[in-house]
């Protein structure tokens, strides 16, 4: 559905996480209200459109976008290529990870690194290796010393951790003095896998990450991002998308771009 600015005006973005929109049905869910405000951001470009100057009438027409023998309005062609452009922001902002950082920690002296086992939420075995040997490659990309998967393990299993999810501070600091890093990773694949639509098909990736700061073993650094969902191209033209693996390395690259 294309909303125009007799449905969504910029009065009538509410700052409210979840709820149904005022005067005009539409239901809001949680983390959406960044994204209308960017759609009335750009809805307020297409009210200021009234007043368009005959080159760029000109300029549609060469385009090919109307017809010159036929009476179209311009700011209908306008409005459209402006509300493809908020779907374009909507898209790009609303998949941007979600991420928490300390300011008052010096993130550029941590420079040796242990990368625990992921927990896997997902269908697939696999996935938290999978995701943990791609976080491990990004971390090497950046300079960062990380201890080998194996010895990681070994310490797991003789330090007698029985939960990754429910590690303890003391366990945490005693890994840390054991291995020598600054700071140890842990986290968690909440999605990997193929999701099926009405007539498509994509890859769909989502990851926890969280860095623990071994002295003390507080967070220091957590982020949420998923990478997935059709495309436009994928919906309308049955174009290829990304692999599943492609979206993991996309998901995890990006994750680790806000930290180092």
């Amino acid at each position: 559905m294309l909303y125009t600015t007799t449905l969504i005006s910029d009065e009538k973005v509410i700052p409210a996480k979840a709820g149904i929109q005022k005067d005009t049905g539409f239901r809001i869910k949680c983390g959406m209200t960044d994204s209308l405000t960017i759609m009335s951001l750009c809805i307020n470009m297409v009210k200021a459109t009234a007043m368009i100057p005959v080159s760029l009438k000109r300029l549609l027409s060469f385009l090919s976008f109307i017809n010159p023998k036929n009476h179209v309005n311009t700011r209908n062609c306008v409005n459209f290529l402006l509300i493809a452009l908020c779907s374009l922001l909507i898209l790009i902002y609303g998949c941007a990870p979600k991420r928490h950082i300390r300011p008052e920690v010096d993130i550029s002296k941590i420079k040796r690194i242990a990368v625990l086992p992921l927990e896997n939420f997902t269908s697939d075995e696999y996935a938290g290796e999978k995701v943990r040997r791609l976080v491990i490659t990004e971390l090497l990309l950046r300079g960062i010393d990380v201890i080998e998967p194996g010895e990681v393990t070994r310490i797991l299993r003789e330090s007698k951790v029985r939960s990754l999810g429910s590690i303890k501070i003391t366990e945490i600091q005693d890994m840390g003095k054991t291995l020598g890093v600054e700071a140890i990773m842990t986290g968690s694949v909440e999605a990997f896998g193929i999701s099926k639509g009405i007539s498509v098909t994509y890859p769909e990736v989502s990851i926890h990450l969280m860095l623990l700061e071994a002295s003390s073993g507080n967070i220091i650094w957590s982020v949420l991002h998923t990478t997935g969902g059709a495309s436009f191209w994928t919906r309308h033209f049955k174009a290829e998308g990304i692999s599943l693996s492609e979206a993991a390395r996309k998901t995890v690259k990006e994750s680790v771009d806000t930290l180092f």
